[in-house]
């Protein structure tokens, strides 16, 4: 588990790193060294770029409590209560609360010294007659990222939040079921840049209920006044047995506790990977009626950190306190260098029809006899199987027998847009096929990419070819095959074969 964290932390100095999975881990926003001057109380303004401890709801509407929750220096050690350790030296400028107030009868306390940042909440200490609408008392230990940074680049990109956290401290007065319960996730906010609209993913680290009780430990999609969330268990498994299908534990990572809390450090490490996400976009769009774009790539992550949360309802029967804290919390992109596979040409003698595919259940059907007629013509050219960022998308559609029994391919969004409105009985297969280079406005592929042409055979049973071979175009027009695509050559894609990988630290 340590030797996970060094290699995450090791991508700090030397921009990326590999785990001990091999993936390699690229720093999006690392750990920084911030005092109580990034403490923010309410809805103040935060500091951008840097980490912060944000206090809500600790205390009434109104009160001098709810307004000064972090406005006075704390003396006694509450390193006792959230499991970080500070130097006597420091406290003046690393913590802060209303009450000056420790232990055995500690109030509220909060602390902020260099990586790591601790919080104590205490609901016996503070006045909770007024019910605190869709949330009880709040810390949020962040970042905001300004611009968002994007970490979807390709398709086995995975968002990783990190950190080492220590949850010594909870103690409640009833059993926990809705009032009473207590809570420590990691968090973010996506926001898509096609429309502005934004989403939170809460990834429950703790919990004070048992698995199963009110939700805990189970994934939801839903919303509060302000934004639609997700929320996951950082497990192997949910409440129901199932495999959570937002997140996973990343290599060496704790899972979610519940119940009980914790003294040790423990290194967590959630990861969102690329089809994760977009099955988190699809799940939003289907059940909160988002129109959001269904591409991880459009997103960019704006906020992300650590939130702990106690929820005491009004009166004194569920009297809860929640202690813990974190250090080298961060932010990366893990991902695996992205392969190009080969798209393998087939050909129908009888039917005298071409056809390519990327997908190796359909190569296989082909090759054994399943689809018959069909025998490979032993060309191919290569393609991406998945997003790369530079790449575009290639969508297929399926011609039914009336209009040639056949398939036609594009990397032009433009294009499948204006086949799918001039022939509306043409099927979207897939939009996303696989990925390819696009020509440059001349129609040209960069230096040394062989460029894939189009041929369109100009019958009434409509076939296309795609070859990267010069004489074989050549050759179908010398025999009435016309050329489509991109510029004098008509060529519709670019192979993969020399595609760059994406620069490090894009945004």
């Amino acid at each position: 588990m340590r030797t996970v964290l060094f290699l995450f932390l090791l991508g700090l100095a030397l921009g990326a790193a590999a785990d001990d999975r091999g993936a390699i881990v690229r720093m999006l926003s690392p750990p920084d060294c911030v005092d109580a001057a990034n403490f923010v109380s309410g809805l103040n303004a935060a500091p951008g770029s840097a980490t912060y401890l944000r206090v809500q709801h600790v205390g009434d509407p109104g009160t001098a409590e709810l307004e000064g929750a972090v406005a006075n220096v704390v003396t006694w050690d509450v390193g006792q209560v959230t499991g970080l350790s500070l130097h006597p030296s420091t406290f003046a400028r690393t913590q802060r609360a209303y009450h000056n107030a420790g232990p055995p009868d500690a109030a509220s306390a909060f602390q902020l010294g260099c990586n790591g940042a601790g919080f104590f909440l205490d609901s016996r200490r503070f006045s909770h007659r007024v019910p605190v609408e869709l949330a009880g008392a709040v810390v949020s230990v962040a970042r905001d990222l300004a611009p968002g940074v994007r970490v979807f680049r390709r398709a086995t990109s995975a968002l990783t939040i990190g950190g080492t956290l220590r949850v010594p401290t909870m103690r409640v007065d009833a059993p926990p079921v809705t009032e009473g319960t207590a809570q420590v996730s990691f968090f973010y906010y996506a926001v898509d840049v096609t429309t502005g609209a934004a989403f939170a993913h809460v990834i429950a680290l703790y919990d004070n209920r048992p698995m199963g009780v009110n939700g805990a430990g189970t994934e939801a999609v839903s919303a509060d006044a302000f934004t639609p969330f997700v929320t996951s268990p950082l497990a192997h498994q949910v409440a129901s047995g199932l495999a959570p299908q937002f997140v996973r534990p990343g290599p060496g990572s704790a899972t979610m506790q519940v119940v009980s809390p914790w003294s040790e450090p423990r290194d967590f490490r959630a990861q969102v990977e690329y089809p994760q996400f977009k099955m988190m976009l699809m799940r939003l769009a289907r059940e909160r009626g988002l129109a959001i774009s269904l591409r991880p790539e459009d997103y960019r992550i704006a906020l992300f950190g650590v939130l702990a949360e106690i929820f005491p309802g009004t009166g004194t029967a569920h009297e809860v306190a929640l202690g813990g804290s974190v250090v080298d919390l961060a932010l990366a992109e893990s991902y695996r260098e992205l392969a190009p596979v080969p798209v393998v040409e087939f050909h129908h003698a009888a039917r005298d029809h071409y056809f390519v595919s990327a997908r190796a259940e359909e190569i296989e059907a082909l090759d054994t006899g399943g689809l018959p007629g069909w025998r490979r013509t032993g060309a191919s050219f290569l393609a991406w199987p998945g997003y790369l960022e530079g790449a575009a998308p290639v969508c297929r559609f399926y011609l039914p027998p009336g209009y040639g029994d056949s398939h036609f391919f594009s990397a032009s969004q433009e294009e499948c847009r204006t086949v799918s409105q001039r022939f509306p009985n043409f099927i979207l297969e897939d939009a996303e096929v696989m990925y390819a280079g696009m020509p440059d406005a001349s129609g040209e592929c960069p230096a040394g990419v062989r460029g894939v042409f189009r041929l369109w055979n100009a019958r009434a049973d409509t076939n296309h070819r795609y070859t990267t071979d010069v004489a074989t175009r050549k050759s179908m027009i010398d025999a009435g095959w016309i050329a489509e695509g991109h510029g004098p050559q008509g060529i519709a894609f670019c192979e993969a074969e020399a595609m760059p990988s994406p620069a490090g630290g894009s945004r």
